[in-house]
């Protein structure tokens, strides 16, 4: 993003929201412990090596190293492996289904109908809300996916500006899936943040009727440089009244689990306008962006300013974040978030326990029900990973011929009518 204050662009005077966060003081809740506990700093870690180039990865499209997230060619047909497809293909993984659970958000650009397969991208997945009265309220945690450098369409590995940000939404993709929500929660990988933030520009336009119902946006944008290791970060929340109930919630979250985090709040008019948070400041919608100790605030908390010198270059690397600032800093903003949304409890509290029944002809998986599915998922392993073989509401699997001569080895997952999940039931069991 960029990263020059320009506050005379700021200048224009946000009038309150028209909506603020009807929420709660965001007091400690087992269910928010228990997605914290639930967070894994090394898979977080492990998704930024995958976004910035540092390991190889595998997709449909192509294997090897995904060495820039550049608009200019993130959406080319001849790039691959690229990050968007990784991102969707990772949810995948997780059980998500296109078009059920997550959406591919094509804007107008820059290709516009001359090259409309060629246009911009957002992904964006949805953590159904199942309270019958609060559902139709969104929160939103959004991140940029795309990077920048001086060499952009060959290198930009942009690993604290954005994949932070971006592997972060996958971080808690993986741990939300597990829990129900009074309201909806929307991730959103936004590209073209870069380019004037066109990608979050389009989805203000686009899905203009979900504004009036957004309670409030949490924007993960680099975050995770930390070189005095004073765990200090900054929350830029403008000047509406909403947006500062956000920042409360989240200084709410890191006292009530004691994540050691202290951060300075800008609430005027010098709050940062240059990311996917300020197209919903000018829709009067509540936001705020959570961003490492970039800017000098004086007499505020972080004292001097400890600035990522290697953001927006080809040496934005993995080496230079501070993982341990970093995660915990991904933490606050899950149970802010999660808070927002009200959580209400774990999908299920058990997992499938799988059996496997042999015939002189068939191979069978075979588990007990879990109270509250509505389906089950079957994975089979392939490769060094695991494919979906398919969803059944009954309690076995016939396996097919070819899926027979496999190792013996399953997962299943129990999912409810709003796809939340259970953990995976495993077969031999660990």
């Amino acid at each position: 993003m960029e990263k020059i204050v320009l506050n005379s662009l700021f200048s224009l005077v946000l009038m309150t929201s028209l909506i603020s966060p009807q929420v709660d003081a965001c007091q400690y809740n087992l269910s928010v412990t228990e997605m914290l506990a639930e967070m894994q700093q090394m898979r977080w870690v492990h998704w930024i090596e995958a976004l910035s180039g540092e390991r190889p990865v595998s997709t449909s499209e192509g294997d090897g190293k995904i060495l820039t997230r550049s608009n200019l060619v993130m959406f080319e047909p001849d790039q691959a492996p690229d990050a968007f497809t990784f991102v969707m293909e990772t949810l995948q993984g997780m059980g998500f289904k296109d078009n059920q659970d997550y959406e591919i958000h094509t804007y107008n650009f820059p290709y516009e109908e001359r090259h409309p397969e060629r246009n911009w991208k957002n992904l964006i997945l949805t953590i159904q809300g199942t309270n019958p009265d609060l559902h139709q309220e969104k929160v939103l945690m959004v991140a940029h996916l795309d990077s920048i450098s001086g060499k952009e369409t060959v290198l930009a590995p942009g690993a604290d500006d954005n994949a932070t940000g971006s592997a972060g939404l996958l971080e808690a993709a993986s741990v939300l899936r597990h829990f129900q929500f009074d309201r909806t929660i929307h991730l959103v990988w936004f590209s073209g943040e870069e380019y004037s933030r066109v990608g979050s520009e389009h989805f203000v336009e686009d899905y203009a009727d979900w504004l009036p119902n957004i309670i409030g946006v949490v924007n993960l944008d680099m975050f995770g440089y930390d070189a005095d290791d004073d765990r200090c970060f900054e929350v830029h929340a403008g000047t509406l009244t909403g947006s500062k109930g956000i920042s409360d919630c989240l200084q709410d979250a890191i006292n009530a689990y004691d994540l050691g985090l202290a951060f300075d709040l800008i609430d005027d008019k010098t709050a940062y306008a240059f990311s996917d948070h300020f197209p919903f400041w000018e829709k009067d919608v509540p936001a705020v962006m959570i961003y490492e100790n970039g800017f000098f605030q004086p007499e505020k908390t972080c004292g001097k300013t400890d600035r990522n010198p290697k953001y927006h270059t080809i040496a934005d690397l993995l080496t230079y974040i501070n993982q341990d600032t970093g995660f915990s800093i991904l933490q606050a903003a899950l149970a802010t978030t999660a808070h927002l949304a009200e959580p209400s409890k774990r999908c299920f509290s058990e997992v499938p326990k799988i059996r496997e029944l042999l015939t002189h002809d068939r191979r069978r998986v075979i588990w007990d029900s879990l109270p509250g599915a509505d389906l089950y998922q079957v994975w089979l392993p392939q490769g060094g990973d695991w494919t979906l073989a398919g969803e059944t509401k009954n309690t076995y699997w016939v396996l097919s011929a070819d899926e027979g001569r496999g190792k013996g080895i399953y997962k299943v997952i129990a999912m409810t009518n709003t796809g939340c999940q259970s953990a995976p039931g495993s077969y031999p069991t660990k």
